[in-house]
């Protein structure tokens, strides 16, 4: 599943949030950049959006950090708090299925 991830309304990048920690109602990943992004933004404020349906995931906040410049190539990793358990699971099912899979 693809995300949208937007500032001003305007999409700055894409992301497959890949990775969760579902107890903390964490989701990260790679951030693929689009021409809007821009890496010393003064006051982000980001949303997510989900590409298929242009749903609004609602979170808690949205954190960018940018190591590029430090790894000599484009290296951008995106990391979410989903609102709510209720959104978590609704957009996020697969984290935490495979959380639960673990305990067992």
């Amino acid at each position: 599943m693809t995300f949208e991830v937007r500032k001003d309304n305007k999409v700055i990048g894409f992301t497959e949030l890949e990775f969760g920690d579902p107890p903390m109602g964490f989701v990260y990943g790679a951030l693929t950049p689009t021409s809007c992004y821009r890496k010393l933004d003064s006051k982000p404020e980001y949303a997510l959006f989900k590409c298929d349906g242009n749903l609004h995931v609602l979170t808690e906040f949205i954190t960018i950090v940018d190591s590029s410049e430090e790894m000599g190539e484009e290296s951008i990793e995106v990391t979410i708090l989903i609102k709510s358990s209720e959104q978590y699971e609704k957009y996020f099912k697969h984290h935490l299925n495979n959380y639960n899979n673990k305990l067992k």
